[in-house]
């Protein structure tokens, strides 16, 4: 899952460099992701992994790789 999402992020960025750099724990917005990307990255998770992101989403859930990863497996149980 975390794999995928680098994916979807390295073909947002097509930087590896950047990718690399960013661990699966850190926040992406103070790695430097951009809100744009971001929601760029949550639209191609919706296609990726066959689900539709809540209004109401928690803000804590899009902080990293690690908690957007737990989200996707929490809700295609």
């Amino acid at each position: 899952m975390r794999l995928r999402i680098r994916e979807l992020l390295f073909d947002l960025f097509t930087d590896a460099e950047f990718l690399s750099a960013v661990p699966d724990s850190a926040s992406l917005r103070q790695s430097g992701v951009s809100s744009n990307a971001l929601v760029s990255l949550l639209v191609a998770m919706e296609d990726a992994f066959g689900f539709q992101w809540d209004d109401d989403v928690r803000p804590e859930v899009l902080r990293s790789v690690d908690s957007l990863a737990g989200h996707v497996l929490a809700v295609r149980v």
